[in-house]
């Protein structure tokens, strides 16, 4: 059986330069976490940094690409040089755009799929080791996507979403043992910067389709994904492991003559 984790844990978040991981980072500092944030945008990463930093949390940032083989390591070690210790990772480096299929080109395809899904299991990787030797349990939780099971705007994208939620029901299985709990979430339409920019002709028709669409009938915010993450971290979800959590505001289960009805 896993050890109590220390008081204040700390958590390793990628993609942390703004959008839902921005939003968690901040709620997490509230939460007593001591924080290592990475990021493309080292700016984006120290406007975090400055609000965490104010609510009274330890935070150390490390900017860069996820898809350099050395990044993973080198997040890491910062956390052990900084605080000795690594209990948690999310996973929420990634990117998109919309883009057919037949006009999408090999080498985006590879890139997604790289930064979406490859270097999802490259971190998982080095991380896990560091858990395993600390002997103490840990969380990780994997940002997923509603486009894991329609394929979404980018194929690319959505397929590399579809894996992420295939490493981590893998992952459970394989860290359970060491007390290591693995899970998912899938967000629905966030308003976050990459679906602004990716949808920035398109966003107020997003915005009116959200309102019969969904159940609750608006867009999520950064913070309904974050609150939910924050959840899988903590100790009350000490028996929670290999779960793949909606965050969509029912989209997927709203009846579709419902929505045909109404002539959307």
């Amino acid at each position: 059986m896993a050890a109590p984790q220390p008081l204040s844990p700390v958590t390793l978040v990628t993609g942390a330069s703004g959008g839902i991981c921005g939003a968690l980072a901040v709620m997490l500092a509230g939460q007593g976490h001591r924080l290592v944030l990475s990021g493309l945008d080292q700016a984006g990463l120290d406007v975090v940094a400055e609000e965490v930093s104010a609510s009274g949390a330890e935070v150390a940032t490390i900017a860069g690409d996820m898809r350099d083989r050395d990044l993973p390591k080198a997040c890491v070690d910062l956390a052990v040089q900084r605080f000795g210790r690594l209990d948690h990772l999310v996973t929420g480096a990634g990117a998109s755009r919309p883009v057919p299929m037949v006009e999408m080109e090999d080498d985006e395809w590879d890139k997604l799929v790289d930064i979406n899904l490859s270097a999802v299991f490259r971190i998982s990787k080095v991380v896990s080791r560091q858990m395993i030797a600390q002997g103490e349990g840990g969380a990780i939780v994997h940002i997923s996507s509603i486009a894991h099971a329609n394929g979404g705007a980018n194929l690319a994208y959505g397929s590399a979403k579809g894996g992420v939620a295939t490493l981590t029901y893998g992952m459970a299985q394989q860290l359970g043992r060491h007390g290591i709990r693995v899970n998912a979430v899938a967000p629905g339409i966030i308003d976050t910067p990459m679906v602004r920019n990716g949808f920035a002709q398109q966003f107020n028709a997003l915005v009116e389709g959200a309102a019969v669409r969904t159940p609750l009938g608006r867009l999520g915010k950064p913070e309904d994904v974050a609150a939910v993450i924050a959840f899988l971290l903590s100790p009350g979800a000490a028996f929670v492991t290999g779960a793949l959590i909606p965050i969509t505001g029912g989209i997927e289960i709203l009846s579709p003559i419902s929505t045909i009805a109404r002539g959307v």
